[in-house]
């Protein structure tokens, strides 16, 4: 990578802060019209990885373009082709969880989560089969997703089912956040897996501090 496209792609420079990171880029609260311009140049680049990075950071500057793009990544399915975000331990694809990441990032440009939707039930469906780190669940815990109640819980079952225990452990404090009255629907299944993955008990222990939580409220 050239110098001018990592420039483009990760510098910020914003309230005495300076540095390369394209998380800060995406964060970034003043957004220049020419960058924006030359990033929109970058959706076409050769290098699809390239491509992608634009892609993300358009997201979440809520430009349009991006929108395209990722309606044209999901559709052309790029995630088959190439490893575009590899964990850091398991070295699985991240990819949707990062683009759920600058979705939400979005929303707090002006987009709003209604508009977001599709994008997050796509994501829902392939819970089961694709890696998901925090991000989604995140962006299901922060912002309104009470109309998505039934496809959580249908994701919560595929990654059960392809035996993505602390996955489908994750979205458990999610459902009790919006149904408390779900919690003991799912209390055993969770327990009874804790010896396939003892991290499924912080989300055990999440979703039961969420119930409490909604119980003193109400």
């Amino acid at each position: 990578m050239n110098d001018q496209l990592h420039e483009l792609l990760y510098y910020y420079n914003e309230e005495g802060y300076e540095g390369y990171d394209l998380n800060e880029v995406q964060l970034l609260e003043k957004i220049d019209f020419e960058r924006v311009e030359k990033l929109k140049l970058l959706l076409h680049h050769e290098d699809q990885y390239i491509a992608y990075q634009a892609m993300l950071i358009l997201l979440a500057w809520s430009i349009p373009e991006g929108f395209k793009l990722l309606d044209r990544f999901i559709a052309e399915k790029w995630d088959e082709k190439e490893n575009f975000e590899p964990h850091r331990i398991n070295n699985e694809d991240n990819v949707y969880d990062v683009i759920t990441d600058a979705l939400y990032i979005a929303t707090l440009k002006g987009k709003s989560e209604q508009e977001l939707y599709p994008y997050i039930k796509y994501f829902l469906n392939m819970y089961g089969d694709q890696f998901f780190e925090s991000n989604l669940k995140d962006f299901l815990l922060k912002k309104n997703c009470r109309p998505l109640l039934k496809e959580i819980e249908l994701a919560i079952h595929n990654a059960l089912q392809n035996k993505r225990y602390y996955q489908a452990s994750q979205l458990f404090p999610v459902l009790v956040h919006y149904d408390k009255d779900i919690f003991n629907k799912y209390i055993d299944i969770f327990k009874s897996l804790i010896n396939q993955d003892d991290r499924i008990r912080y989300n055990i222990e999440e979703a039961e501090k969420r119930r409490l939580c909604q119980g003193s409220e109400s």
